[in-house]
């Protein structure tokens, strides 16, 4: 259980902001003990400063004879203030008074520094051998030197207080370093919940909130942590977007499929009976010739299926050769491939070439597109009615617009129209649902685009086909 909390990232949070606490905390431990120790003992060699300097001061009397030996001792005492300080007066012949703390050892300066002092007037502060602070102060007569006082004091008393003052602010640190666990465990374990809940989430087991949702309200959690949630919840829509889509698919196809079979079952039905009528020797004479005339339709009808099951396929599924087309040879040769069933429907097209432009596309694809885009035309046109086809060019786009006078697609299968096998009620027996996923498809391979204009208020439908235009254009 422990080993697995480190493995987490709220264990591994609160390690490294502990640890993080350490490390600062340890130097400025290191930094404050080395502050003390140099603030207490530049405080205690200033102190012994000021206090040679005030002894100093009196002495002068003592080398001009003016004050005895036992006075100056009273005086250099009252001025000490503390027996730890061992005060020595020093002439040219050497040490001529001494008193203070006897413990400390006699005074070793080298010749160097007596000559600072004692010749050349200057003060000397100093450390000797790490633990005796030493100050030396000069004692004149008029411009002359006569000689010097030196005090000596022990600086392990203020290691002592620094040691005291690191202690303590060791114990502050110890503390500083238990509130830093307490407070990085809540902010990891605050941290750690959104990213847990998503965890249940994408394993199936979140059992709060919405099934299948990660809860990533303004203010809860880091915005990385918001955002990763916010991402996952929109992925899980197009997920179901896509899952909606693929069912509606499967109905669809089931219903193709179904649909398919039946087409297939009535003309092989219609087949087989003549075959056997003429094989039986029923059919004879003008029957003989009507079966044979019935036979042949129905096996076209059934060569028309199965090429535009493999047309959508082929379509999808590689994208073709591309070249330089004019738009006008695109139209007039699809307009010449529905000529046939625009005068068995006795439908008129009139064809408004505004434009003309090149685009880069493959001929037999656009052509197909175009086609089944004519044929839904034609198939909801009434008889004796027009088909208008407008060519024009508008923001570097090629159009082709195709509308027509028929009822108009229902509202509620606008959004569904360029899906694959979708069709409306009164169209399942004459459409297998491929042209206008076809059209879309092949728009897109080109970097075009396909928009459907319907509304009850107006009939018709208005169909839009946009391709870029080719630099090749004019």
């Amino acid at each position: 259980m422990r080993r697995d909390w480190l493995k987490r990232l709220s264990g591994q949070l609160v390690l490294s902001h502990v640890f993080v606490a350490v490390v600062v905390l340890a130097f400025a431990l290191g930094v404050a003990q080395l502050t003390f120790r140099h603030y207490l003992v530049n405080s205690q060699v200033a102190r012994l400063e000021s206090q040679g300097q005030a002894i100093a001061r009196v002495m002068p009397a003592y080398f001009t004879g003016q004050l005895d030996a036992q006075y100056a001792y009273y005086l250099i005492h009252a001025l000490q203030g503390t027996l730890r300080d061992q005060v020595y007066v020093v002439s040219d012949i050497g040490v001529s008074l001494e008193t203070g703390n006897s413990n400390l050892p006699p005074l070793s300066v080298s010749q160097a520094v007596l000559n600072r002092v004692l010749r050349r007037g200057h003060k000397y502060r100093g450390i000797m051998g790490g633990k005796i602070a030493v100050v030396g102060v000069p004692v004149s007569v008029g411009p002359n030197i006569v000689g010097g006082v030196f005090l000596e004091s022990p600086i392990s008393l203020s290691n002592e207080t620094a040691n005291s003052l690191t202690r303590l602010l060791l114990l502050g640190e110890l503390a500083a370093v238990i509130l830093v666990g307490v407070l990085a465990y809540a902010i990891s374990w605050r941290l750690s919940q959104p990213l847990d809940s998503l965890r249940r989430v994408v394993a199936g087991t979140s059992q709060a909130g919405e099934p299948g949702r990660v809860r990533a309200t303004e203010g809860e959690g880091p915005l990385e942590v918001q955002a990763l949630a916010g991402e996952f919840n929109r992925l899980q829509d197009r997920i179901d977007v896509q899952v909606e889509q693929l069912k509606r698919e499967a109905e669809a196809r089931d219903a193709l499929m179904a649909h398919v079979a039946h087409d297939l079952r009535t003309p092989l039905t219609s087949i087989r009976g003549f075959l056997e009528a003429m094989r039986d020797g029923v059919a004879t004479g003008d029957a003989h010739d009507r079966a044979v005339e019935v036979a042949w339709e129905e096996t076209l009808r059934l060569q028309r299926l199965v090429d535009r099951l493999l047309r959508a396929t082929r379509i999808r599924s590689e994208g073709g050769p591309m070249s330089a087309l004019s738009t006008r040879r695109w139209v007039e040769k699809t307009l010449e491939r529905v000529a046939p069933v625009l005068e068995q429907k006795h439908l008129g097209i009139q064809w408004n070439q505004r434009q003309d432009a090149t685009i880069q596309g493959n001929e037999d694809f656009l052509v197909e597109a175009l086609v089944n885009v004519l044929d839904n035309a034609i198939k909801w046109s009434p008889e004796g009615s027009e088909i208008v086809v407008d060519t024009f060019v508008k923001d570097a786009l090629m159009v082709v617009r195709v509308a027509d006078q028929g009822p108009g697609i229902p509202e509620e299968l606008l959004p569904r129209v360029f899906e694959r096998f979708v069709t409306g009620d009164a169209s399942r027996q004459q459409s297998s649902g491929l042209g206008l996923s076809i059209v879309d498809e092949v728009m897109r391979q080109h970097h075009g685009e396909v928009a459907i204009h319907s509304s009850p208020e107006h009939p018709g439908t208005v169909v839009e086909l946009k391709l870029p235009v080719s630099m090749e254009s004019e």
